[in-house]
């Protein structure tokens, strides 16, 4: 990179610049770039215009070294790992492509704790959340703010038809149909109306959930997972105030499925970004590439919205992930040789658009293709 941007100088004089004032440098310069916003007046889908934003929330965690504890607290972990960890709380925009937060967080924190629960939600906007997140006083708190929430439910919710109180899972076993799409309320004390929506998964994936499940109580917990839990496996349940004027059985799912696209994200930045690849010789070098790292994240997220949000392109943002890595090079080589990157920029447009598009699934549509028809979904309620 510094022989592309023109700069002489070695291996070593590199190494040499590394200090805590550096680090400090690009970790302050990272927390100034989470508040930029990067965003596309053009959406994906039809059905992402129903809503001001679609907002998908979710962490991940990267271990720091142990030197880091006193600032972010770990887990602990396995034969002493993990002493030192943070989060970076992440709320992704699936309808104009905006990072409207990256913040980083406690490595121990559970996200159900994070301050992102307590936000004021734009009105007409909706919230994906996984079931880290499910708290039945945040979700009425956004149905107040006229807002949307599509969530997974603890399998332990006792819920309220037609004023009886029932247990979730043995509820949903009563019912004759695999699909389910009824009005239920949620909670004990104060009860919450919602619209629950489940369906059967198939008997293969639900074998192996139940396979996962039992592993991983077995290595955490030293013991056998509950009757309860190894029922829920065969359902897949979801809630939210929406109403089927709104939004379709079909369409809460492919919604919800499309919730997956924040857990590539993370995963474009830790096998192309190397966030979580903390080398060096020292833990200040170490802390200083992974604050570089995290930098070059959001650049590569920003030029991959411009580039594929859209609502006529198919392309793969993996992809276009691994171009916009191999085009750094090119970038800083331009901006040094004539301070001037949009030429390079419509070129990396045009490059993009015609190596980076998706593989056609025709048997299992991806989730470009649920969201701009949401009847393709049938391949998985099948």
């Amino acid at each position: 990179m510094a022989v592309a941007s023109g700069v002489d100088v070695s291996p070593q004089a590199i190494e040499q610049r590394y200090s805590g004032c550096l680090e400090l440098f690009f970790k302050l310069l990272f927390q100034d770039m989470t508040r930029v916003l990067v965003n596309s007046d053009q959406t994906l889908a039809p059905i992402l215009d129903r809503f001001s934003e679609v907002v998908l929330i979710d962490s991940s965690s990267v271990t720091l070294p142990d030197s880091q504890q006193s600032q972010y607290q770990g887990c602990g972990g396995t034969h002493g790992r993990g002493k030192a960890a943070l989060k970076l709380q992440t709320e992704l925009d699936l309808r104009s492509g905006g990072l409207r937060c990256v913040e980083i967080e406690q490595g121990r924190a559970p996200d159900g704790a994070s301050d992102r629960q307590h936000i004021k939600h734009t009105a007409g906007s909706l919230r994906i959340a996984d079931l880290g997140y499910f708290n039945i006083p945040v979700l009425r708190k956004i149905d107040e703010s006229d807002a949307y929430f599509l969530t997974r439910i603890q399998h332990q919710t006792k819920i309220h038809v037609d004023g009886v109180k029932h247990d979730l899972v043995t509820w949903l076993n009563s019912q004759e149909a695999t699909t389910v799409d009824h009005r239920v309320e949620i909670g004990l004390q104060e009860r919450f109306s919602c619209r629950l929506i489940a369906y059967r998964v198939p008997e293969e994936l639900a074998n192996r959930r139940r396979q996962k499940l039992i592993k991983t109580h077995r290595s955490k917990y030293g013991r056998q997972p509950s009757v309860a839990s190894l029922a829920a496996c065969d359902w897949e349940f979801i809630v939210t105030n929406l109403s089927p004027d709104q939004l379709s059985f079909k369409e809460a799912i492919v919604l919800y499925r499309a919730r997956w696209q924040i857990e590539l994200l993370f995963k474009r930045w830790k096998s192309h970004g190397l966030i979580a690849q903390l080398d060096g010789p020292t833990d200040v070098v170490k802390m200083t590439k992974f604050w570089i790292r995290l930098c070059a994240a959001l650049i590569q997220h920003w030029l991959t919205v411009a580039t594929a949000w859209s609502p006529t392109h198919r392309l793969s943002l993996d992809k276009i992930a691994r171009r916009i890595r191999d085009f750094a090079r090119e970038l800083a080589a331009q901006i040094t040789a004539t301070g001037n990157s949009k030429p390079l920029l419509r070129e990396l447009c045009r490059v993009v658009r015609i190596g980076c598009k998706l593989n056609c699934r025709r048997k299992k549509p991806g989730t470009l293709t649920l969201l701009r028809d949401p009847a393709s979904l049938d391949y998985v309620l099948t």
